[in-house]
């Protein structure tokens, strides 16, 4: 069983290693390979005449064995929370950058107003 958990670890480290060029066609091939394995497993399981409360079951108890079902589902919104979050603080930031134009803007006009003035003050000297 250990010869065969190497090989398969050493063929998925070459994978990756392979991929790293190219992590959109990784991507596709894994999303092609997830939908394979899942579609196997239902259909699996349609030829077993599971229920799909059974299937409910021996699901939740596989991942709460592993260790997954928890963190799948609160790991998910933590991320969702922290992404709104994150929004937040970007409209807050482009808030803060508008009012910093604002001022800049008025602040040059200013500045521009008076260099008019001292030009029509010096030509007027002349």
């Amino acid at each position: 069983m250990k010869s065969i958990t190497k090989t398969l670890l050493e063929i998925e480290d070459r994978a990756r290693l392979h991929f790293e060029k190219t992590p959109f066609l990784q991507a596709l091939l894994a999303g092609i390979g997830v939908i394979i394995f899942w579609r196997g497993i239902w259909e699996w399981l349609d030829v077993q005449k599971i229920s799909p409360v059974v299937s409910v079951m021996i699901g939740s108890l596989i991942l709460l064995s592993v260790g997954v079902f928890v963190q799948t589902f609160i790991g998910n919104t933590i991320i969702i929370k922290n992404v709104k979050q994150e929004e937040q603080l970007e409209k807050k930031a482009i808030k803060e950058m508008e009012s910093e134009v604002d001022t800049e803007e008025v602040t040059l006009a200013s500045l521009s107003a008076k260099l008019d003035s001292l030009l029509q003050k010096i030509d007027d000297k002349k």
